[in-house]
């Protein structure tokens, strides 16, 4: 009986159908099919109830679907402490990303990885809806945020970034220099309607202040974000590491110098450790050094449980 079957039995349990299994592992319907069939033959037991198109777990499928998620897992560690230093990381990653800034160091940091462990392909997905991962077969991704929907997902902390107010000094020279936080009502605000779909119309302002803010213009594009600011169309909260960018040619102003600037946290997310391959597991370690190298995770330690967003 090859592993590789019963690891795409689980691929099309957690996928939800064949046809999505297909379609996410860009593998012809009819070689799932007979691997699927291969595997009851060879079992002798039937895994799926097939009704038309669609396919549901036998009783005796549940069984093995969920005795032998684990044992794949560790039969994996058990190869790796075998074979060492030998062993070779192989497999597939789906990973999938926020359309953010930083996105581009994090693919370079991604790139790295495959360098480092040749037979592991990935599949990078950039998206800002937050998808199930298991239906999806994602095997990580990245949430932004103070927690997480699905207390079901372990979340690590993995970016931090400061964050402060900017507009265009055409802008400031025609609306005027807000004085003080409160000034920011008489103001345009371009908003940006987060990966969760939350629209935030109180903005933080240091540690644990708020402000209200208001606009005609809203959007889920970080660069469009900016180039709506450039085009003097309103103030916007901004990474400060982008925009040193447009400070440093005078392009953008910061707004309240005096005050701290405020902190956003990111977290890599993935479904229980049980079930955790040995590629997985590398990869989430790998990425959380890198983010250290970066000095992107700052002040935050330790694994956290249903956070919420």
């Amino acid at each position: 009986m090859k592993t590789e079957d019963i690891k795409l039995f689980h691929q099309i349990v957690d996928a939800g159908s064949l046809i999505r299994a297909a379609e996410i592992f860009d593998l012809p319907k009819s070689n799932l099919c007979r691997r699927v069939k291969a595997l009851e033959e060879e079992l002798q037991v039937q895994l799926f109830h097939r009704h038309n198109r669609s396919m549901q777990l036998t009783e005796a499928g549940e069984t093995f679907y969920e005795r032998t998620k684990a044992l794949i897992s560790d039969f994996e560690l058990c190869i790796q402490e075998v074979t060492a230093p030998t062993y070779e990381l192989s497999g597939h990653l789906r990973v999938q990303v926020l359309p953010l800034p930083g996105v581009i160091d994090i693919g370079r940091a991604i790139f790295k990885f495959m360098d480092l462990y040749p037979k592991v392909t990935v599949e990078i997905i950039t998206s800002s809806i937050e998808t199930d991962l298991i239906e999806n077969h994602i095997d990580v991704a990245l949430r932004i945020g103070d927690k997480l929907e699905d207390s079901s997902l372990i979340a690590r902390p993995f970016l931090s970034a400061s964050f402060g107010y900017y507009a265009t000094p055409n802008y400031i020279a025609t609306k005027g220099m807000p004085k003080s936080p409160e000034d920011m009502v008489n103001h345009d605000f371009i908003r940006f309607r987060y990966p969760n779909g939350y629209l935030y119309n109180k903005m933080p302002l240091g540690k644990d202040k708020e402000i209200e803010v208001s606009g005609k213009l809203i959007m889920n594009s970080v660069p469009l974000v900016v180039e709506a600011c450039l085009q003097d169309r309103g103030i916007i909260l901004l990474p400060e590491p982008l925009a040193d960018f447009y400070i440093e040619r005078g392009m953008l102003v910061r707004l309240f110098e005096d005050i701290e600037p405020s902190m956003s946290f990111g977290w890599l997310v993935y479904p229980s450790r049980k079930y955790l391959s040995l590629t997985v597991r590398t990869f989430i370690d790998y990425m959380l050094t890198e983010a250290e190298h970066m000095g992107v995770c700052q002040n935050i330690e330790g694994d956290v449980r249903g956070m919420s967003i």
